[in-house]
């Protein structure tokens, strides 16, 4: 029966004109109120509505400016003149007040300082890379030591001592290193090179503390520090000269007998050598290393963890999918970790890397080593992501008609046979929306790098897209460098999964 086009009419301001509104309200208009404040230096705080104004900046860059004085007792009507201050305070604004004061506002190029138009210099400082310096891949100095540390290394990796140390030393700079490091062999490994406590800062200071005059409370803790920050700038800066003048002037401010005078002596002539270990173990433990960056890290992750949870999820569905016993338990035990919440995974793993497995292995560092940090949040997001898209491709093998598979099975089709010609073409629906989804997931990644990593990601390259963003807008205070970079990832998306889409969809239709 042919409808009344009447009621087709209806049909469709009764259902598709409210999900049209709907999608203007929350997605046209956020997207493009979005791109606007990308072309700004918004902080993410400053209103584009200033709070207060002062009377200077009132009179002279916006009621002498403004043309229409409809304008100008439209601005008054929200703006009340405070003479004690010599301000005008603004009052609480609906939206579309806002809007209509914004629109006053920019007749006249006014615009707060911390939210001005900028054009495309976000986007281009982006493409520059001058952005930051961890932004793009690179590569870089690894420095081990810092020499302004107050303290030598614990531990020095023999392997690293052999390759990276020992060779740019000097025959009486190895006799150094050897005074104050012992060799400790370790089981099955190259070992380390041993720090001995005997000789660290502390001790200089419990000694120093043994004084009479540290006692008697003529020489202060103050003093010391002061005396053992000078000799270490000194050292530094190869100004050995001034450490006599710093001793005297100690013994003098300390009212220091003899005896403890020449003790501050030997504990000078201590400091210099050991501060000198201290600059050439920095100068020559470094290493060049490979940063991936943040948009390194991003593709790295979102490459590999894509490929191991469809991977994963595949195998495992096919195996579930031979109606094994107890496939019922072994599906909900796999698909656990996806409803898991994100505190309690970076729990469960952080416990696991930092507890765990060094007391299985040996090895100390895992969460806090850049070259195996990001192969761990890998397997994480596998570990967790998994268990749902093994629903899906379940819910794709269970669909396939059994008539096929007896066919094939009559007709004496192997098994690889049957995977290539039936399951896998059969199947591709499914391969298609778990693509789409799981790149999607990859690249929008935060609340695994935030529970699990957080902050300290910056100093092991693991820091993804989506946090960068985080961190722009909320602790650099950079709303519109996010928003642009946030702009950027909605474009990568969209044609990433599209082509994905467009290339699965094709190839479904050629099987």
């Amino acid at each position: 029966m042919v409808q009344p086009k009447s009621k087709k009419i209806w049909y469709f301001v009764s259902f598709i004109l409210p999900c049209l509104v709907l999608y203007l309200l929350f997605f046209i208009y956020p997207f493009l109120n979005g791109f606007f404040v990308s072309l700004t230096n918004w902080d993410g705080l400053t209103p584009r509505v200033p709070n207060i104004i002062s009377n200077q900046e009132f009179e002279t860059d916006l009621m002498d400016k403004l043309k229409k004085d409809k304008d100008k007792e439209y601005l008054k009507k929200f703006y009340t003149y405070d003479a004690s201050s010599d301000q005008w305070t603004r009052k609480n604004l609906s939206g579309f007040e806002t809007m209509k004061l914004t629109f006053i506002m920019n007749k006249v190029d006014y615009y707060p300082a911390n939210n001005k138009p900028v054009g495309l210099k976000n986007y281009i400082d982006i493409f520059t890379g001058k952005v930051k310096n961890d932004f793009y891949p690179r590569f870089i100095d690894m420095v081990y030591h810092n020499k302004d540390s107050d303290n030598l290394p614990i531990r020095i990796p023999a392997d690293d001592y052999e390759k990276l140390i020992k060779p740019k030393l000097t025959p009486e700079q190895v006799s150094e290193f050897n005074y104050y490091y012992t060799f400790e062999p370790v089981e099955k490994k190259a070992g380390n090179y041993v720090f001995n406590t005997e000789y660290s800062i502390t001790a200089v200071k419990r000694a120093i503390r043994e004084l009479p005059e540290s006692s008697a409370g003529t020489f202060t803790i103050s003093m010391r520090d002061v005396f053992l920050r000078n000799v270490k700038e000194a050292v530094i800066s190869d100004n050995l000269g001034v450490i006599d003048g710093y001793v005297s002037d100690l013994a003098e401010s300390a009212s220091l007998s003899d005896s403890s005078t020449a003790v501050i002596e030997n504990i000078a002539d201590d400091l210099i050598r050991y501060y000198k270990v201290s600059c050439f173990i920095s100068d020559t433990w470094v290493e060049k290393a490979f940063r991936m960056g943040v948009i390194g890290f991003t593709i790295f992750f979102a490459f590999f963890s894509v490929i191991g949870i469809n991977v994963l999820a595949f195998l495992l569905a096919l195996a579930l999918d031979t109606g094994i016993k107890g496939n019922k338990i072994l599906r909900t035990i796999f698909f656990l970790p996806n409803v898991l919440s994100m505190i309690i995974v970076a729990l469960i793993w952080s416990s696991i890397f930092s507890i765990l497995l060094p007391k299985i292995t040996g090895i100390d560092l895992w969460l806090s080593d850049p070259k195996k940090t990001p192969w761990l949040l890998v397997l994480i997001a596998v570990w967790q992501g998994c268990g749902y898209y093994m629903i899906v491709y379940l819910a794709g093998l269970q669909n396939i008609p059994t008539d096929v598979i007896e066919a094939a099975y009559i007709d004496g089709v192997t098994m690889w046979q049957q995977f290539k010609y039936i399951t896998l073409p059969l199947i591709l629906p499914a391969v298609t929306i778990s693509l789409f989804l799981s790149i999607a997931n990859a690249l929008k990644t935060f609340d695994l790098m935030y529970a699990i990593i957080g902050p300290t990601g910056r100093s092991t390259g693991t820091i993804p897209y989506v946090y960068d963003i985080y961190f722009d807008a909320f602790a650099q205070k950079q709303a519109g460098l996010a928003t642009a970079k946030a702009m950027l990832l909605f474009v990568v998306i969209f044609a990433v999964t599209g082509l994905q889409l467009f290339l699965m969809k094709r190839k479904e239709v050629e099987q």
